[in-house]
């Protein structure tokens, strides 16, 4: 083999694979080397069938070295459409396999690994090239043709953004977080020995009642009047300068910490207009208080008990409010084995529990246990398919029974009090929301399961799913679903809107993968409807600060719907479909921009949503090229001129439109659509591509 040489500096710019940075001490690529071999290899005029449809180089050879080394059945099936068909040679032993194997597992580390000059500016071309060498992430091959090479050129920026960014104190404080919190925002930890954080007895009364009243809005796993108990007991304490945790114990403490941790965050965002600068002192002090919860959790000694699971559960929401998606997963999961261990997922009855339970456990007690345990599960499926991983809760496991339909006020430990003039509960939109969260985690299971399922099946399964979220949609009480929002009190407009958007985008989640074949045009129409109503409501929610902070996964919802609207320009391009194309398409575009700009607004730093915004800004770069193919204006820049004219605001938004190696071809017809390599698993792959760049940007420190 011919030894390795270190990369020069006269490699060509649009090279998407020159390192980023020059604080890394990393490999070279044998260039030459491989120069070498090809001269040497005799020429391959057949991939493999795995090679082909994947769209990477093939050595021609049975089997070949891609298979050897992953281990997949190697075979030369596919129909050959250039004459006689030639016969791939065999490979001649196990030890030339495997050493090729481990050739090529070298060269794909080096192709990661190679140097650059210190002060690197990435070009328009570069960013858009397509000469971008073959490589293998998380199992999903990613070369010129890949239908995510704009994740790629996303997770590029992100890299860049993440060594140049003046948003943390520094970036060995990112790289150096424990497991459990790698890539998520540092937190402020509270060094000195005093609890000056907390805050005092009027204040922490305020924000209980701005968390009940505003924060929570379907997952209503605790009893209003219970939690105000143990914060009288609380501040009791603190009057008498007792141990912070000497009366509740732990779990209840850590409980009441969040609590206002999640208020004072909200208070002011609900307020808002605050600076970046008073934004960061509003979560210094939010963490402060959520960190002293974490620690008491942390401490907690004994056998778990319902608060346990409440504590961890609670924290979750307060660190997928925050974006630290990675700590907010392990945490969920201890809450999981919780619940668990408890036997939430489980009806109580006399005939299964032990007589001391059954005699211990009130009323208040019990709902409180199936409150809490439909709220995990509504969490659980919402974060298997924001990260792209399997879910926890398996409901083949689950006979638990939902919350009885009664206001906290109307708890006894007796039971529900009788009322002559039954009003509309809380609970039902908590009720509601898991009902289709199971809908959502059967979707997963069926129409994105990684079984070797023909495309028909999938599509019955969508067609399923799709009329059991009709009928979910058809079976809501009227404040949830024909009233209109604006007319409900502040709490039920919440939990209207939310439930609206849990609809829209479960609908989305269902009908996307078949946007892009000729089969599912009834699936396609109802997606698009689907996205237009979604962005419509997030529209109208960005003019609402109450509501655009309501919830955590807003954001997500917004990456998704604008997702369909480019990919379905793409399509419009490639695969025209003029049953479905109509005016109010041109629409749903000019929303689709107004919703990124709020997305884009609500960015701060590397923020899980400026992630989200970088993808989709790639993503909008392909649809643009499609657009402006089909002799259509460019999309308007956004925040500047409306109507798309071609002035300054357009080339340097677009300035690769003005690039002859990028749009000559492209008025040619010769460039390949990212569609005609977009398998259907990629749209999970899409999902999780914030929570991949987070692996990314940590694995290659």
């Amino acid at each position: 083999m011919a030894s390795v040489t270190p990369v020069q500096a006269s490699l060509p710019v649009s090279d998407p694979f020159r390192g980023v940075s020059g604080k890394r001490p990393l490999a070279a690529t044998n260039i030459d080397g491989d120069e070498e071999n090809r001269r040497k290899d005799p020429k391959i005029s057949r991939a493999c069938d795995t090679c082909k449809k994947k769209k990477i180089r093939c050595d021609g050879i049975f089997p070949c070295s891609n298979c050897s080394k992953r281990k997949l059945n190697c075979a030369y099936d596919a129909k050959y459409g250039r004459g006689r068909p030639p016969t791939p040679p065999p490979s001649t032993t196990v030890n030339e396999r495997q050493e090729r194997s481990r050739s090529d597992t070298s060269n794909d580390v080096a192709i990661w690994q190679q140097p650059a000059p210190v002060a690197h500016v990435v070009s328009t071309s570069q960013v858009h090239s397509r000469a971008s060498p073959e490589i293998e992430i998380e199992g999903q091959y990613y070369d010129p043709t890949s239908g995510l090479n704009f994740l790629h050129r996303a997770w590029k920026k992100l890299l860049i953004q993440n060594d140049e960014s003046a948003s943390y104190d520094s970036n060995d404080t990112e790289r150096n977080q424990l497991l459990t919190s790698a890539g998520d925002r540092p937190f402020h930890v509270n060094d000195s020995a005093t609890d000056s954080f907390i805050p005092d007895a009027p204040t922490a009364r305020k924000l209980q009642e701005f968390y009940f009243e505003t924060c929570v809005v379907t997952y209503r796993m605790f009893h209003r009047q219970t939690i105000e108990s143990w914060m009288e007991t609380f501040l009791k304490d603190r009057q008498l300068q007792r141990p912070i945790a000497q009366s509740l114990g732990n779990s209840r403490t850590a409980i009441l910490l969040t609590i206002m941790a999640i208020a004072t965050l909200r208070l002011e965002k609900v307020h808002g207009g605050i600076s970046t600068e008073d934004e960061s002192l509003v979560l210094q002090r939010s963490d402060h208080l959520f960190c002293a919860g974490m620690r008491l959790t942390d401490m907690e000694m004994g056998f778990p008990r319902l608060e346990s699971a409440q504590a961890r559960l609670i924290q979750v929401l307060y660190l997928l409010q925050t974006a630290r998606m990675n700590k907010g997963w392990y945490t969920f999961g201890n809450a999981f084995h919780i619940t668990l261990s408890l036997g939430m997922h489980r009806r109580r009855d006399q005939k299964r529990d032990f007589p001391f339970t059954s005699r211990r456990h009130n009323y208040i007690t019990t709902e409180c246990y199936k409150r809490t345990f439909w709220a995990a599960y509504i969490i659980d499926k919402y974060l298997s398919v924001v990260f792209g991983r399997p879910r926890l809760y398996q409901d083949d496991d689950i006979d638990q029974n939902f919350p009885d339909s009664v206001n906290d006020e109307d708890m006894t430990p007796q039971g529900p009090s009788v009322s002559d003039d039954p009003a509309d509960c809380y609970i039902d939109a908590l009720i509601f929301h898991a009902k289709i969260a199971r809908i959502i985690g059967k979707v997963s299971r069926e129409v994105y399961s990684v079984s070797d399922l023909s495309n028909q099946d999938r599509l019955a399964a969508a067609h399923r799913s799709s009329r059991e979220l009709h009928e979910w949609r058809a079976s809501l009480p009227p404040h949830l679903g024909t009233v209109k929002p604006s007319t409900l009190i502040p709490s039920f407009r919440r939990q209207a809107i939310a439930l609206q958007l849990a609809y829209s985008h479960a609908l989305i989640h269902t009908n996307r993968p078949f946007l892009l074949g000729e089969a599912g045009s009834e699936n396609a129409t109802e997606c698009l409807s689907a996205t237009k109503a979604s962005l419509e409501l997030i529209n109208k929610m960005a003019g609402d600060s109450t509501l655009l902070h309501s919830f955590w996964w807003t954001h997500y919802v917004i990456f998704c719907a604008l997702a369909v609207v480019y990919v379905w320009e793409i399509q419009r391009t490639t695969r025209p479909t003029d049953e479905i194309d109509n005016q109010s398409l041109g629409k749903m575009f000019d929303l689709a921009e107004k919703c990124h700009g709020h997305l884009k607004r609500a960015s701060t730093g590397l923020s899980q949503n400026q992630r989200y915004s970088v993808i989709l800004d790639e993503l909008r770069s392909e649809a643009q090229r499609c657009r402006i193919m089909r002799g259509n204006p460019p999309y308007p820049h956004q925040g500047g001129r409306p109507g798309g004219e071609t002035n300054a605001s357009t080339d340097v938004a677009f300035p690769f439109l003005h690039d002859p190696d990028m749009f000559g071809s492209a008025q040619e017809g010769m460039m390949p659509s990212m569609l005609d390599s977009f398998l259907f698993s990629d749209w999970q792959t899409l999902d999780s591509s914030v929570c991949v760049i987070l692996e990314y940007l940590m694995a290659s420190w």
